[in-house]
């Protein structure tokens, strides 16, 4: 049982890295080239793409928040639900280690209406969950985001 749960992670994971690759439109053959139309031209365009890119890659773009992004609507009935193979993965995305995954999905769930609001923002969501870890001292002491 076990294994097919480390195999349901394991595919959660890949999909989302995908995903997290695609964030940037374009050129694959440059790693600036390409964000936009006007972006595979030479100057201070250029320039200031590459910019953009690079801080808007190391911000917003990362792994975390491409999953939280893309399998949104999964993490939401999950979190409701209180269990689910996407809490295990925020779980141990969040360094939470395994004898307190359910203390995880539970203090989630209880906290449904401040994760998820009225809106759907994936960055209001990872505030909030680690909001929510460095809050429970069972959480604070056994989650290490890496």
């Amino acid at each position: 049982m076990k294994a097919i749960h480390n195999t349901i992670l394991i595919i959660l994971f890949i999909s989302v890295a995908s995903i997290a690759s695609a964030c940037h439109e374009g050129d694959f053959d440059s790693s600036g080239k390409g964000h936009h139309k006007f972006g595979k031209n030479i100057g201070i365009l250029q320039f200031t793409e590459n910019s953009t890119i690079s801080v808007s890659t190391t911000t917003s773009c990362d792994f975390y928040t491409a999953f939280l992004d893309s399998e949104y609507d999964f993490i939401q009935q999950q979190v409701a639900y209180g269990h689910g193979p996407h809490l295990d993965a925020l779980a141990m995305i969040n360094g939470c280690e395994e004898r307190v995954r359910t203390e995880f999905s539970k203090t989630l769930r209880v906290n449904y209406v401040e994760l998820f609001g009225d809106q759907r923002n994936p960055h209001t969501l990872s505030n909030g969950i680690e909001k929510l870890i460095d809050s429970n001292s069972t959480l604070k002491l056994s989650c290490r985001r890496v």
